[in-house]
């Protein structure tokens, strides 16, 4: 796994984290040159394991499932029972040495292991600890659990997703990738800090701090006396805007977005200037808007009557912003992202050969943008390797793998 010429590369990371946005940010680290080790109980492994798109079958389903796999690239795996104090005593001397330590559990877990970010700086002031906590450190708050989903409805997104006649939509938990992210900007300035004063750092990520930054927009219109409700496919700025099914069979659909009256123009033009829109023909935006499910029908009526290729070059044809919408089964067969090397194929030795999404940045020091170099691990796959790091020898290990301190496969009885 070693790439000595990435940007982290001799960064060792220590991964406690699990579900969606610490594993993101530990998994970007890992592409780009980091040793992430990632720490998971026998007892109560990743759950992210249990999430699948589709049913998984065979041996050691906990280890086939894509979104498991498609967040742990990259990384090596070791399993530790943590209510036992001689797993956290390994703990703490993985982290002897480590740069970073990751973790976003509920806040009373790491205190009932033991762990704290004045411990780990006692054995090691240069650790940079990466806390992702729900709702804080402190505050009324600080012991409540929390998702991505959650994180959303209180930042107030969930509010205004869906249709005006509709019921608010959680928008799919979104919110955790992007936490991950605001995470690894976080590291860079802490790692930038202890390059310059060699002193490590407690970074706390709030999520729900992450999620109330992405709501800034509503926010200032309520201040403004403008609270925005739901809206569905259309927006302020422009219209008409929409998703339109075509003619196919099974669910196709066409997008557009009208940006002006030329735009407009154009689109009446294609859609044969239809008696009931008589009136609009000079419309601007506000009496767009202001009709908008006329014209919607208007459109979907000429939509229906084609298949949505024809549909899509015919509004693009005519200079208006369109595009079909994708499903994602056809995304890797997208000609723009697979000449960009945006997919990536890893074969892993239970589930055979997958297509992942890279990240969305290239480097100039990349000769393509193959950015990961290994498959997701297996469950407990680097113990012997990890703990003989640590000093450990076969006796020792095995004994470990006895007392069911370490382990390969979940204790709740899975194969």
């Amino acid at each position: 796994m070693s790439a000595p010429h990435l940007p982290f590369a001799g960064l060792k990371v220590v991964d406690l984290s699990h579900f969606w946005s610490g594993p993101y940010l530990t998994m970007y680290l890992g592409a780009y040159g980091a040793d992430v080790i990632k720490v998971e109980s026998p007892q109560r492994p990743d759950a992210w394991r249990y999430n699948h798109t589709a049913p998984v079958l065979g041996d050691r389903w906990f280890d086939r499932g894509t979104l498991w796999q498609a967040c742990n690239l990259d990384k090596r795996d070791l399993t530790l029972d943590l209510n036992q104090p001689e797993a956290q005593e390994l703990l703490l001397k993985l982290c002897a040495d480590a740069d970073v330590f990751v973790e976003n559990f509920s806040t009373k877990v790491l205190q009932r292991f033991g762990i704290s970010y004045e411990r780990l700086k006692a054995i090691n002031p240069a650790i940079i600890m990466m806390r992702l906590p729900g709702f804080g450190l402190e505050g009324p708050w600080q012991d409540y659990v929390g998702w991505g989903d959650a994180f959303e409805q209180i930042a107030g997104l969930t509010l205004v997703t869906g249709y005006p006649d509709g019921r608010p939509q959680i928008p799919g938990g979104y919110m955790d990738p992007i936490v991950g992210m605001h995470a690894a900007t976080a590291l860079l300035a802490a790692l930038d800090h202890r390059e310059r004063t060699g002193e490590g750092q407690l970074v706390e990520v709030v999520q729900i701090e992450v999620g109330v930054s992405m709501s800034a927009g509503l926010i200032i219109s309520a201040e403004l006396g403008d609270k925005q409700g739901r809206m569905g496919n259309r927006t302020p700025g422009y219209a008409p805007q929409g998703v339109y099914r075509c003619a196919d069979e099974g669910e196709e659909f066409v997008a557009l977005s009208v940006r002006g009256d030329a735009e407009w123009g154009a689109l009446l033009d294609l859609i044969g200037r239809p008696a009931d829109l008589e009136a609009l023909a000079g419309a601007g935006l506000a009496a767009r808007h202001a009709a908008h499910d006329a014209i919607d029908a208007a459109i979907q009526r000429w939509a229906g009557a084609l298949p949505v290729e024809q549909a899509e070059a015919a509004l693009l044809g005519a200079g208006i912003p369109a595009a079909r919408l994708l499903r994602p089964v056809r995304y890797n067969q997208e000609p723009q992202l697979a000449a960009r090397d945006y997919y990536q194929e890893l074969d892993h030795p239970l589930s055979g050969p997958r297509q992942f999404p890279t990240f969305p940045m290239h480097f100039s020091f990349e000769t393509d943008h193959a950015v990961f170099r290994s498959p997701a691990p297996m469950l407990g796959q680097h113990n012997d390797e990890v703990l003989a790091e640590l000093g450990l020898g076969p006796d020792d290990r095995a004994s470990l793998a006895e007392r069911r301190i370490t382990g390969t496969k979940p204790l709740g009885g899975a194969s």
